[in-house]
This record gives structure tokens, sequence and C-alpha cells, in this order.
């Protein structure tokens, strides 16, 4: 570990560069003072010496320091964990480029425990200090403008609202981080449930991946470290219960995140497409694997296919949705049920979750099977059509695919 410590010193300033320069591509406003790159490589050395220790509290302790800070200053927990995020994806990209092969994967385990255990300590302290302060210990931080995503809890039940009216509720690093975010600070507290929701006078629930943050070309476009393709693995492993509601269309990405939520509760008004033959873009074996645990294969070559979108009915017709209710129903029925969820005995609903998660998730493919298909997908990602998608999409015309 001691090697890996000081293979991963010596990478310092790239890190640090490439995570205080993936701050200011997102606009993270906690991030956009003089100091943010001070605190990116306190940030990183805390990790590193962690390693070097075989000792996380290190990094945990300095966590926690953090968060307090950050919390009485009334700052969401997503912003703070914004830093945690862009470190572990320069640390990971580092490693891949210039440690053997034979470190890679030891570093690549190592960053993620370690940081990991620094943002369990930081969801840790803002549960905590949210728990205090709803007891009056200590006075609640301000409501923060700026966070694209809003945490109530009604009863026993924990709401996250997405309300990004600019860019229409879109699945970029910053939104899925916040949804992640929100998920780590309901944990610990009398929550049985949870309900992810658009702002209500949103009419589009979201419009899928943030396009402008696609990677163009050489670059699987949706990569395991995807900051989208994270909140849905957080959304499908998250031991209660989470209910989709719907009202307005749902694209993209967002479909995939809709069908990784337990329970899909709509209104008239919901549209459902999945659309990336539009931009030329390679869906991944993992969300198609999720796409074939709802749906039939047919149904799901259908709307692969031909990317349109399809209605309220035929979205029940299909199993898309549990439930279609008349919009002035859809809260309280949503709610309701919500409620029934988290009446039921946690651990129970936890094991049965988990299991069918396994069950649905891990299908065995042979070595050369998955290969292949690595190497169709490199094909398209790598093609003057995925391009032509990308900037067909931008500017707002249709695209014109050649096949190469």
């Amino acid at each position: 570990m001691d090697r890996l410590a000081a293979a991963l010193r010596s990478m310092e300033d790239r890190v640090v560069d490439e995570a205080y320069a993936a701050l200011q591509r997102r606009g993270e406003p906690h991030y956009q003072a003089g100091d943010s790159r001070q605190k990116l490589l306190e940030l990183f050395r805390r990790v590193v010496a962690s390693i070097e220790a075989h000792d996380p509290s290190t990094v945990a302790l300095y966590s926690e320091g953090i968060a307090t800070q950050r919390l009485r200053a009334g700052f969401s927990i997503a912003e703070v964990q914004a830093a945690f995020n862009v470190v572990e994806e320069a640390m990971w990209a580092s490693a891949v480029d210039v440690l053997a092969v034979d470190q890679r994967l030891q570093a690549i385990e190592a960053i993620s425990t370690y940081l990991g255990a620094g943002r369990d300590a930081l969801a840790r302290t803002y549960v905590s200090s949210m728990a205090a302060a709803s007891a009056g210990a200590t006075p609640r931080p301000k409501p923060d403008e700026r966070a694209l995503v809003v945490t109530d809890i009604l009863g026993r039940i924990g709401v996250i609202t997405m309300r990004d009216h600019t860019k229409r509720n879109a699945l970029g690093s910053r939104m899925a981080s916040e949804i992640r975010a929100a998920l780590e600070s309901l944990r610990g507290l009398d929550v049985g449930a949870v309900i992810i929701r658009s702002a209500s006078e949103l009419p589009v629930w979201s419009s899928g991946h943030d396009i402008a943050e696609l990677p163009r070309g050489r670059r699987d476009p949706l990569a395991y470290d995807d900051p989208l393709e994270q909140c849905v693995r957080a959304v499908r492993s998250y031991p209660l219960p989470i209910l989709a509601m719907i009202r307005g269309s749902v694209w993209g990405g967002a479909f995939d995140l809709v069908l990784s939520c337990d329970v899909v509760i709509a209104d008239e008004t919901a549209t459902f497409a999945i659309t990336p033959v539009n931009l030329g873009l390679p869906y991944n074996t993992t969300g198609l694997l999720h796409f074939l645990g709802r749906l039939p294969t047919n149904i799901v070559k259908e709307m692969f296919f031909t990317a349109q979108p399809i209605d309220a009915g035929q979205a029940e017709r299909w199993m898309v949705v549990n439930h279609l209710v008349p919009s002035a129903e859809l809260e309280p029925f949503t709610l309701e049920m919500a409620n029934t969820m988290a009446a039921k005995a946690p651990l129970a609903l936890a094991a049965v979750k988990e299991q069918l998660r396994v069950l649905s998730d891990y299908q065995p493919v042979a070595a050369q099977v998955y290969e292949r298909v690595q190497a169709l997908r490199r094909q398209a990602y790598d093609s003057s059509d995925y391009l032509e998608g990308l900037t067909a999409f931008i500017e707002k015309r249709s695209p014109h695919f050649r096949g190469e």
C-alpha cells in the first residue's frame, strides 16, 4: 500500500488540475472561488494519507469537519460532495493512464474505498446535524435556492423533487449528483419510502442525459463512472422502496432512471421515449438489461428502434407504469402507496429489494460475447454518425446518418 500511495502522490498536480477543470465545466457555484483548487488539493492529500496509513479515519475526520462547516454556511450536501466526485474521477483516470496494469485494480479499489469513507462521513454528519436541527438543537440551514433538487420529509416519506427549469431536469452531472446526495441524506432518518418527482409546474419530468456533457467520440458515452449511471445504480441499490411519480414527458436516460425505481405511478400527461438511436449513441448492456427486466423483448425493440414516445395509455398497457391515475389524484395516490410501504418491516423490504436486484441485474455473459458487444458499441461511438447525431441535436435539425 505504501508503494501505491507513493504512486498516487506523484499524480497530485494532474489530479487536482483535472478535478478543478471538471468543477468549472459543471458550473458548481460552491467551487468558483479562488481557493477551490486548494480545497481539492487538501482532499486529495487526505485520501492519499489515508491509503498510506491503511486508515480511512483520516479522510473521514476531514469530511466531518468540512460537512459541519459547510452546513452552517447553508450549503447543500450535493455541493460539498461535488469535490469528492471529481477528485475520484480524476484519480481513476490518472491511475488507468499512469500505473502499471498490476497496480490499476488495487488503485481503483483503494480510491473507491477511502473516498467512500469520506463520503459516508459527510452524509452521516449532514443527517445527524439535520436531525438535531429538526429537534430544535441547532438552526436548520437556509434553503439553497441554487439547488437543482429539493428534499422534503412528509411523515415517514422522503420526497426528492427535481426543479431545473432551465434544462428541463436534464440528468447532467450536477443533477445526478444531487439526486444521489438526496438519497444519502435520507439514510438514518425515520423514513420508510422515497418518492422521486419533478416540480409540479414543469411539463417535462426529465429530458434525459444532458447532451452537452456527452463526450464527442473516442470514449464510451455511457461508461461505468458516468454520473447518470452512478445515479441509476444508487436508485437500484437503495434499501428503501423508491416510487417514481410521473407528470409530463420522460426522455432518454431518464426512462432508464424511472424503470430503475421500484414502482412507477403516472398521470395522463405522461409520455415515455428512449432515444439513443436519434443521436447515433449505442446504449450500454447494463441499461438494456434494465429494460429487459421490466418489459417484453419485442416492446424493448420497438421503443429503441423507433425512438418514438408512447403515451400514458400505451405505458399502462405495456406495464411501463404500475398505476395510471387522473392528474388530480396523482400526488395523494402516490403518497398513500408510499405510506403503505413505509409501514412495513424495513429489513424485510430491503432484503426482498436486494434479492430482486441481484436476480435481475446479474446475467452471465461469455467473455467473447461481451468483447464483441463492446467492439460494436465502440464502432458506433467512434463513428461520424455519433458526432453528427450530437451536432444535429444541438443545432435543432434532423441528423444525416451515413453508417460510418
